[in-house]
């Protein structure tokens, strides 16, 4: 049977600091996605299944070439029962490492095959690849090898600036400061002041290459804040997209285009989770189209005896939405001269934002009617309704 934590015990985080130091600077985008990777380990520890899923996506898209990402990806889909997800990952790992024995033993485990079972292949031609673990890439040395050990030089390099002041110190007089002259105390020898300067060159060198230390831990730090950043960002917009997907399929149509409409218009998400939200607010405007107007008339009814202009404006606002949504579609709902019609009276009722606006607005509305159903009782009425508003009567409720 397919255990998911006893798996996930075989994977452990990647230490980075270890290895830099084993090896010198790692590439950024396999440095990122490390820390994505461990990241995920974390979150499945967690039961943050999606969160794990973000981040791991992120790791492979970086460094395409992480297969224990897409193992890891795969028992993440696993987790959430999404099988067919997590045997395209499998797949993929086999297919572009043939040294996938893990991902094939999972296969195997899904289709319930023993390993025994699994005849080997005899004289197979498949294509030689090399291995591609980012451990064993990070062993091999990604660091440039024309060039030493970065972290070990600036050690070597502080070590022979303190060596230098010890010396220059020795060949002082004792009655002598610290500041003096050293073309006067070896002037009679060039060659000692040939070797003072060379000295001072490598001092000067030490120095740059110390800036320049600090330059890189301030640029890693700030990297370190902007994926962090993006981390929060992810997990806050996965809450928002796990919210929306729960009020769709409990129906709530209408509370996910205003959701969407509305309240996340014009906001900054990552690409990935826009395009799950456009998917649920393409599939979630047809059929809410009924909720806005059920909601509009709701409002407008109640508001029969008051004949409260706010009220009026409210479902004038209801109307507007479904008549939006509406006029995006290619294929109308037959209910829609209904909606254009009832909409014109909400918003000729409503004067908002004035009274001029609200009337031009309103006949506009009329208007689709006669154009949608031309012989019909509605564009009677809305042929009635145009009338009273160009003589200047009001209409009534």
């Amino acid at each position: 049977m397919f255990s998911i934590s006893e798996e996930l015990s075989n994977y452990q985080p990647i230490d980075l600091a270890n290895i830099e130091n084993k090896i010198g600077a790692i590439p950024e985008d396999i440095k990122m996605a490390t820390e994505l990777y461990n990241k995920a380990l974390s979150e499945m520890g967690n039961k943050n299944e999606d969160i794990a899923i973000i981040a791991l996506k992120k790791a492979i898209s970086l460094y395409p070439d992480f297969y224990e990402a897409m193992n890891l990806l795969g028992l993440c889909y696993l987790s959430l029962g999404e099988s067919d997800k997590a045997r395209e990952q499998f797949s993929r790992v086999i297919k572009l490492d043939d040294s996938g024995l893990r991902a094939n033993r999972y296969l195997n485990q899904l289709d319930g095959t023993s390993e025994d079972d699994v005849k080997k292949p005899s004289n197979t031609k498949r294509r030689s690849k090399p291995a591609s673990n980012l451990l064993s890439k990070v062993a091999t040395g990604l660091a440039p090898e024309s060039k030493p050990n970065y972290y070990l030089k600036y050690i070597a390099g502080f070590v022979a600036g303190i060596l230098v002041f010890l010396i220059v110190w020795l060949l002082l007089p004792g009655n002598k400061p610290l500041i003096i002259d050293f073309s006067g105390l070896l002037g009679k020898s060039a060659k000692y002041q040939a070797k003072i300067e060379e000295l001072q060159k490598e001092i000067l060198n030490y120095d740059n290459l110390l800036n320049e230390t600090q330059t890189a831990l301030k640029s890693a730090d700030e990297k370190e804040r902007q994926l962090q950043d993006r981390l929060d960002q992810f997990i806050v917009w996965t809450n928002n997209l796990r919210e929306l997907d729960k009020l769709f399929y409990e129906g709530k149509y209408k509370e996910v285009v205003v959701q969407i409409e509305k309240n996340l218009s014009g906001l900054d998400m990552p690409d990935e989770i826009k395009k799950e939200i456009d998917a649920i607010n393409e599939k979630a405007k047809p059929k809410s189209i009924g909720q806005f107007y059920e909601s509009a008339r709701s409002i407008y009814n109640s508001n029969s005896r008051a004949k409260d202009p706010a009220k009026y404006a409210l479902a004038a606002d209801e109307y507007r939405m479904a008549i939006k949504i509406i006029e995006e579609l290619d294929e109308k709902p037959n209910y829609t001269a209904e909606i254009y019609y009832y909409g014109g009276k909400a918003i000729a009722l409503s004067e908002s934002p004035n009274k001029q606006q609200a009337d031009e607005e309103a006949v506009s509305c009329f208007e689709k009617v006669i154009s949608i159903a031309p012989r019909s009782t509605l564009a009677n009425y809305a042929r009635a309704r145009i009338n009273e508003i160009e003589e200047g009567i009001a209409i009534k409720h």
